[in-house]
């Protein structure tokens, strides 16, 4: 029988396949590579791909061309996504056949984010990449995988956090700043991972070609009103953007300058934690949450300086996971730290 701590991290793996694929199925313009949902132009399983079934496709979806190559890329996601349901859903079964009430309580919400997930998915497709749609779908894939280890480190407390381990010479005010210093942190993060959601799916990645100015200066041309404004139209088909040059820029420019707050402040906790709390694995994630930090940094600028190629642009996304897992890890340990003072 399967260990419930190794399904739970290969669970984890899958999530992040599932967030890192999607990055790629956006990126290559494969959103709307099926107009339909959950199946390809009628097909559940597999695409049309011959002569007479792309027609009848193209007939029957009136406005479409049938793209192979982008219609697989997508129901791949899919399937991927399906069986990832499956295996969150079985997560919750061994929790409650096991009688761990709080594990189970917190499975069980991660089950029904992930059929939150899936209406979210049909509704990118059935709204033509609506903005807003897709950007909570992704903020809904990075809530799962970052919940799905919150339910790793719960099982694995007494493996990894026992009360010996946590014994520090940190006084309880101290503690106090540190976690509320990491809830704020975490809070920054969230609204700049929401940021960069936001620049993709308006496709105002590339709006400023260079760096660290944008458009040769400091301050460029920006419209704010229309750039965070939401459309709620039905009938619009949203794919490759529909805002002018100023509104981009406003969320490009927008995505760098919060940027530097999340940097300030993961930095800060960083250091802080590296200092305050004497746990040697602890500093390990001191540093490995500053390292995913430049890693992120640099990413985002290679995106700009290399025009957004798509193996640096997914990564850009998958980094992004491992770099809010790797803070909530950082949070978790702070509040273990504070409940045993």
């Amino acid at each position: 029988m399967i260990k419930i701590n190794n399904y739970l991290l290969f669970v984890i793996t899958i999530t992040f396949s599932v967030i890192t694929l999607g990055a790629y199925v956006r990126l290559s313009h494969a959103g709307l590579g099926c107009p339909d949902w959950p199946g390809c132009y009628g097909f559940l399983i597999g695409v049309p791909d011959n002569a007479i079934e792309i027609s009848n496709a193209e007939n029957s979806f009136k406005g479409t061309s049938v793209d192979i190559g982008k219609a697989w890329k997508e129901m791949i996601h899919r399937y991927l996504a399906g069986f990832l349901g499956i295996f969150i859903f079985i997560i919750s079964y061994i929790f409650y056949k096991n009688n761990t009430s709080k594990l189970f309580k917190l499975s069980a919400a991660i089950s029904i984010l992930v059929i939150m997930q899936a209406t979210l998915g049909m509704l990118t497709v059935t709204l033509q990449l609506q903005p807003l749609i897709v950007m909570f779908h992704l903020v809904g894939g990075l809530t799962i995988i970052t919940l799905l280890w919150i339910l790793f480190l719960r099982y694995n407390k007494n493996k990894y956090f026992n009360e010996t381990d946590l014994f520090t010479n940190i006084s309880t005010t101290q503690i106090k700043r540190l976690s509320l210093l990491g809830y704020l942190t975490l809070g920054a993060l969230t609204i700049q991972i929401m940021l960069g959601g936001w620049t993709s799916t308006n496709y105002a990645a590339l709006a400023c070609a260079d760096f660290p100015k944008c458009h040769d200066s400091w301050w460029p041309q920006m419209d704010f009103y229309n750039a965070f404004i939401i459309e709620f139209a039905t009938n619009l088909n949203y794919e490759f953007g529909r805002l002018d040059s100023p509104a981009r820029v406003a969320i490009h420019f927008t995505h760098r300058i919060w940027a530097i707050m999340v940097t300030t402040l993961i930095l800060i906790l960083a250091i802080f934690s590296f200092k305050a709390i004497k746990i040697s694995y602890q500093k390990i994630i001191s540093v490995f949450l500053v390292f995913l930090l430049f890693v992120q940094i640099l990413l985002g600028v290679l995106n700009i300086k290399m025009s957004l190629p798509i193996y640096i642009a997914v990564a850009h996304n998958g980094n992004a996971a491992l770099l809010l897992m790797c803070l909530v890890t950082q949070l978790y340990l702070i509040r273990c730290v504070k409940n045993n003072l």
